[in-house]
């Protein structure tokens, strides 16, 4: 069988380098908040372009602590995107704002931006824009959106690290960047783990007590989380992360592959774009199960990102506007295998039962 994704032949890869970084942390005693992290945060905020970086447990926490420390809580609206994972919205529940979930537009099946335009009230006081599947959102357009109505907004990067907009890596567009390391990510650690950038200091020290309980000084000065990036992590994240490019480049590769090989075929295919990532290669077909349950029968594994709108989970319908067009992708994507390590082995392979199901 053929896997969508494994993130333990990426991990093999860097084997002794990953197990040094680990002996390290161990011997070092330091497990939680210590050099390795802030060695990981400076490397990072360097690579994204902003003046701070901050690791926290997860991305959705890292929305959280973003909405707090724009002081956005109870009472207030925040735009999102209705095709994403629902640890957008959580995040955004979870600071005690309230998500107002807009429709996607078709091609790169980010959020629309006149959807946006369409949702703003007086109660809105920020927009999460998602880059998804590794392509990045019409961020220009945000930018002016959120400049006539004075609201915040935190880029959504937890399947876009690296990706750019006019050279400028996203994350350092809005006012925050929120990233998750999930193992299966173009940058990820073998357990949790997420990060905040932002070029706001008065945030970024806020931040910083908020994802330890609130503790500033040895005293709890705010109510915050336990959302602490670990030792062990942030070391192996530091060793991935001078790799990313050249893995970011690898996937941009085997995207332009995929797309010359089934450009014939009566499929929709991504655009080929130097400016994503490709989180996930996402076409779209008619009688998509059929087609997956074929291509399974081949021993090819494939995914779905998403299967559903947010609108069909039953926590987050009321907070959804209609989202039509979010619905229709939802019927017909399917993620095909995009990691390199599995594509250096399996790519040909790939595309032959691809062509057979697709032609038949």
């Amino acid at each position: 069988m053929i896997p969508f994704a494994n993130p333990s032949l990426r991990f093999q890869q860097f084997e002794n380098r990953l197990n040094q970084s680990f002996s390290e942390v161990l011997n070092s005693g330091q497990l939680i908040l210590g050099n390795q992290v802030e060695k990981f945060e400076s490397n990072f905020s360097q690579y994204i372009g902003t003046n701070y970086c901050i690791g926290v447990n997860s991305c959705t926490d890292a929305i959280t602590l973003s909405l707090k420390a724009s002081n956005i809580n109870s009472g207030d609206e925040v735009i999102t995107t209705g095709l994403t994972a629902p640890a957008t919205a959580i995040g955004i529940i979870n600071s005690g704002a309230t998500p107002v979930i807009v429709d996607i537009e078709n091609n790169t099946h980010c959020i629309d931006i006149n959807a946006i335009e369409d949702a703003i009230s007086e109660k809105t006081k920020a927009i999460i824009p998602v880059h998804l599947h590794g392509f990045p959102a019409d961020m220009p357009a945000i930018k002016e959106i959120a400049k006539n109505h004075n609201l915040i907004v935190i880029e959504d990067c937890a399947q876009a690290h690296g990706a750019t907009i006019n050279g400028q890596k996203v994350g350092s567009i809005g006012h925050f960047g929120v990233f998750s390391f999930y193992p299966t990510k173009n940058l990820g650690c073998p357990g949790d783990g997420g990060a905040i950038s932002t070029n706001d200091v008065r945030a970024a020290e806020y931040i910083k007590t908020l994802r330890n309980y609130g503790i500033k000084d040895n005293r709890i000065t705010n109510t915050g989380l336990n959302s602490r990036l670990d030792e062990v992590q942030a070391a192996i994240l530091g060793v991935l992360l001078p790799e990313l490019n050249d893995h970011n480049a690898t996937r941009r590769m085997y995207a332009r592959k995929y797309i010359a090989e089934l450009e014939s075929m009566d499929i929709t295919l991504p655009v080929s774009s130097e400016d994503a990532v490709y989180h996930q290669f996402v076409i779209k077909v008619k009688n998509r199960d059929r087609v997956r349950q074929q291509l399974l029968g081949m021993g090819i594994a494939t995914g779905i990102h998403y299967d559903k709108s947010l609108k069909y989970h039953p926590a987050l319908a009321n907070y959804c506007k209609e989202l039509p067009i979010a619905h229709k992708a939802c019927n017909e994507m399917i993620s095909l295998p995009i990691q390199p390590e599995i594509l250096d082995n399996h790519f040909d392979e790939i595309i032959s039962a691809l062509k057979t199901v697709l032609v038949g």
